[in-house]
């Protein structure tokens, strides 16, 4: 289809237009990356890291919990029962303290990372077990150390149920923990990994619609002005020609435009133009041809008037 086959004024429009709607779908997509880019950053600010320094704080209380019972149970620690329970229940409620605000940032998972919000829930769920478990190893040591009193044999007895359970219990509860950073940091890794490739795409994706805009922007600004300046020199050889009195310059006109519709008319113009010219170069004959005839008559009559002359 020839480009001349439209209007000027539709030529114009298109071309901006289309220029224009490349442009919105490029910032269109940019923003809609922008919005990934912004969700995969919030995740890792809001969510990854907060869980990650969370779980840093709770494996410390496990460790100092497990500590001070082994403190406890070894005899190394001697203050009195007050202030070792006050301490140790001291530890054990920030501890459930900030397993809430774990338990909190777990996050909201839709149906795209089902999988992944299952699996730490899994590890979350393990790691209650596990902890609870090795509680309660701890508080059955102190209570047999309680009531153990001063005997020797029985404190000994305790102590060895103490060492067979407690440690392999704590370091369950511990691994448990480790499971759980070990996500956190993975997905921590992989968020950023995400943020990355869709600042890459975004980038990308803005320098290959910068390019087609200026490839499309120069093809219009080429083919808009060839087709319209084209036109206008035919246009204007055809008015110098038949200000100079040269009408036989044909124009074929092709292009179905304004400028086609006048280079048509000067067409038409210049047909009418060569009759209007043709009749009056024949009137203009046959006027020379009228007066010729006159003048042989007047000397065909001048003739006979002398011959009558004579005569007489």
């Amino acid at each position: 289809m020839n480009l001349n086959d439209f209007s000027i004024r539709f030529r114009i429009t298109a071309g901006l237009g289309l220029i224009l709607a490349m442009a919105v779908l490029s910032a269109g997509y940019s923003l809609y990356k922008n919005k990934s880019i912004k969700y995969e950053s919030g995740e890792v600010s809001a969510s990854w890291i907060p869980a990650i320094e969370n779980l840093g704080h709770m494996k410390g209380f496990v460790a100092d919990h497990y500590l001070l019972t082994s403190d406890r149970m070894a005899g190394r620690d001697t203050s009195d029962a007050a202030a070792f329970n006050q301490k140790l229940q001291s530890l054990e409620a920030e501890l459930a303290k900030a397993t809430e605000v774990y338990a909190a940032t777990l996050l909201t998972y839709t149906d795209e990372n089902k999988v992944q919000g299952d699996q730490e829930k899994a590890l979350y769920k393990d790691y209650q077990t596990k902890r609870d478990a090795y509680f309660k190893a701890a508080q059955a040591g102190l209570a047999g150390l309680a009531s153990a009193g001063d005997v020797p044999e029985q404190m000994a007895s305790v102590q060895k149920a103490f060492s067979d359970s407690t440690p392999a219990a704590f370091r369950q509860s511990y691994v448990a923990m480790e499971a759980i950073l070990n996500f956190n940091l993975k997905g921590t890794a992989d968020a950023a990994t995400k943020a990355k490739s869709l600042l890459q795409d975004a980038e990308t994706a803005m320098l290959i619609s910068m390019v087609m805009i200026v490839v499309v922007g120069v093809v219009l600004m080429w083919r808009i002005p060839a087709s319209v300046t084209a036109p206008v020199e035919e246009a204007s050889l055809l008015a110098r020609s038949i200000a100079t009195g040269d009408l036989t310059r044909k124009i074929v006109v092709t292009s179905q435009d304004e400028l086609g519709e006048l280079l048509r008319q000067l067409e038409a113009m210049r047909l009418h133009l060569g009759e209007v010219v043709s009749n009056v170069r024949q009137g203009s004959e046959s006027v020379a041809t009228a007066s010729a005839e006159i003048a042989q008559g007047n000397h065909d009559l001048s003739a006979r008037t002398e011959q009558q002359a004579s005569a007489l």
